[in-house]
């Protein structure tokens, strides 16, 4: 049985052809039933959440690219974080403008 069948549905065609799929929010319940589905089925595989690390599903044969993927999308997601937060200089310097500002 090829890997490529239309039995699964096309979010599993669509897996398969782009190799890997990153989740990173909730799926419809039905859409994600057929993702398990082909999961078991070893139609497809799947890296699980983990902390900043989003959920993929991937062509078995891209494993590696999926791992590489799964890891690039936790330090997409680091990096974002980091730009919003102050360090401690930069908080201390902020304060005292607000401070001269408000009760200057």
């Amino acid at each position: 049985m090829s890997r490529y069948t239309a039995e699964y549905g096309p979010n599993v065609e669509q897996v398969l052809i782009q190799a890997t799929r990153v989740v990173r929010g909730k799926i419809p319940a039905q859409i994600r039933k057929e993702l398990m589905k082909a999961v078991k089925a070893k139609v497809l595989g799947r890296l699980k959440k983990d902390g900043l690390k989003p959920e993929i599903f991937f062509h078995p044969d891209h494993k590696n690219g999926a791992i590489e993927r799964q890891k690039n999308e936790a330090e997409y997601a680091i990096g974002c974080i980091s730009k919003v937060m102050a360090g401690p200089k930069e908080y201390r310097a902020d304060r005292a403008a607000i401070e001269a500002r408000l009760f200057s």
